[in-house]
Order: structure tokens, then C-alpha cells, then sequence
């Protein structure tokens, strides 16, 4: 049975083979979500593919991978999460900045009158 077989109807079909198409840029794998990689392994399990297919088994590697690396670094966060993270990093750290200047500025500014 094959990857298009196993899934739903034919615009679920459609609509995962479009998103698996998809190519992630830094790896030139498939983007593929985790709920998509979830599916997909539980069909390879219950051995509803057809792993003779070598298009299928790289998606079924790929889907497993993903299982892997969201199991132990946690679900891929998006670019919105990442810029938030990092607009809070410039935050605390200008935070932290200002403040050891305010502490210390008066200071030198006494020690060199």
C-alpha cells in the first residue's frame, strides 16, 4: 500500500503530499509537522505502506527523525517564537546594561574629579 493509500480521502491525500513537498531550506528535508510525522509512523508501524517504495521509506526516515529530535529538544519552535526569545534576550540584557552603568557611572565620575 502506498503513502497516498493510506491516509484519508483524496484531499487529505492532496493537501499532505503538497505539504510534504515542501523542502526545509537549511536541510533540504521535507517539512514535514509533528503531527504529520506522528501519522505517518503510526501507519509504517501498523505497516499500512509500502516500505519497498523508496520515496515512501525517505519520508517515513525523515518522519522518524523528527519524532526523534522533537522528543528530546521539544516541538521546532517557529520564527515568531525565536524572534520573540531574542527581542527578549536584547531586553534583559539592555536592562542589565543600563543598570550596572547607572551603578558604576557615578563612581568613575567622582574618582576622576
Amino acid at each position: 500500500m502506498s503513502l497516498s493509500a493510506a491516509s484519508g480521502s483524496s484531499d487529505d491525500v492532496r493537501t499532505s503530499v503538497g505539504a510534504m513537498a515542501k523542502k526545509d531550506r537549511a536541510t533540504g528535508d521535507t517539512a514535514l509537522t509533528v503531527d504529520e510525522a506522528t501519522a505517518i509512523a503510526k501507519h509504517a508501524e501498523e505497516g499500512r505502506l509500502d516500505m519497498d517504495d523508496p520515496d515512501v521509506r525517505r519520508v517515513v526516515g525523515e518522519a522518524n527523525r523528527l519524532l526523534v529530535r522533537s522528543g528530546v529538544w521539544g516541538v521546532p519552535e517557529g520564527s515568531r517564537q525565536r524572534r520573540r526569545r531574542r527581542l527578549l534576550a536584547a531586553g534583559a540584557f539592555l536592562l542589565v546594561v543600563s543598570w550596572l552603568a547607572g551603578l558604576f557611572l557615578p563612581l568613575f565620575i567622582r574618582l576622576t574629579e
